[in-house]
């Protein structure tokens, strides 16, 4: 019988950052949250997150392998998070290095939708695969592109930002500068827009969060319908041209945005199917759910990187 081996996974957000004590099943055996702006220096920050660590480690029934975080902006190869628009510190952050002064463990540090495609991999619907993307569908767009069994990070570790691809030339302005973003189409913040734009066309009061869309939806709400009808044809057409250069084998949806199921997805597939090359036809991916959307899932992602 294989020994048990046990791994920190640290989810560091805007205002909290969770962390919990992982098996190599999957299994969360404690955990804990830091109020991530709470601390004046990321210093102090990591400072307070190292205790945390050793504590967790200590408590571990077995022998602890190492830490894994997922942050926004992080970058996988250098570890170190530059110009975080959400994060309380706008400074470069050698994260990796800060905690390893303090810490004996390997650490490794990525951002969050990496970390969620690894964890995918090891604990969810992705695994046995070696080919496959999976899209966070949250306040923005993220995403984790596994080619032959391995994320794809790129030369300079910032690969696979799918949510920054152009939907739609001279669209909506996105939060980089750009317009027409994906992000800005079919993230929480995307649909929004996109019911409020047709609600207020017909002088109805606009919905006020992208949760209020989906309850109206399974209610049959028809203008509800028409919005994931529209978000579901810009993503579906977006990732047949995707699909033409990395051909995987399934397309994972996770996120708040997912929880609409098939009101998101049967549009999405729709479109996907009509605008894809005629020679991937015979060898659909498919398109899914995240198999670990109900559980704690950046924080098994972010253990998954050094399980």
């Amino acid at each position: 019988m294989a020994k048990k081996k046990y791994a920190i996974g640290v989810d560091m957000g805007a205002s909290f950052t969770k962390m919990g004590l992982v098996d190599n099943d999957g299994n969360l055996l404690t955990s804990a949250t830091l109020t991530t702006t709470a601390y004046k220096t990321v210093q102090d920050f990591v400072a307070e997150l190292c205790m945390q660590i050793q504590l967790f480690a200590a408590a571990a029934p077995g022998e602890v392998v190492g830490v894994g975080l997922g942050a926004p902006n992080a970058n996988f190869l250098t570890g170190a998070i530059d110009n975080s628009a959400n994060l309380p510190w706008k400074e470069h952050i050698p994260l990796r290095d800060l905690l390893m002064e303090q810490l004996e463990f390997n650490v490794a540090v990525t951002n969050d939708a990496k970390a969620a495609a690894k964890g995918e991999m090891l604990f969810g619907n992705a695994k046995g695969m070696k080919n496959f993307i999976l899209i966070t569908l949250g306040t923005g767009v993220g995403s984790g592109i596994v080619v032959n069994g391995e994320i794809v990070y790129g030369h300079d570790g910032l690969a696979g930002e799918l949510g920054h691809i152009i939907a739609k030339p001279n669209g909506r302005p996105c939060g980089c500068g750009r317009r027409g973003c994906l992000e800005t189409y079919t993230s929480a913040t995307g649909i929004l827009l996109t019911a409020q734009k047709i609600m207020l066309a017909n002088g109805l009061i606009p919905f006020q969060s992208s949760k209020e869309i989906t309850e109206a939806a399974m209610i049959g709400n028809p203008i509800a319908l028409e919005v994931f009808n529209q978000t579901g044809k810009v993503l579906g057409k977006l990732l047949a041209h995707v699909h033409t250069v990395i051909s995987p084998e399934a397309i994972i949806f996770f996120g708040g945005l997912a929880n609409a199921k098939d009101f998101l997805l049967v549009p999405t597939r729709k479109a996907f199917e009509e605008e894809l090359l005629f020679v991937y036809k015979k060898s659909m991916p498919k398109l899914i759910l995240s198999g670990l959307q109900d559980k704690n899932a950046a924080i098994l992602g972010a253990a998954a990187m050094v399980l």
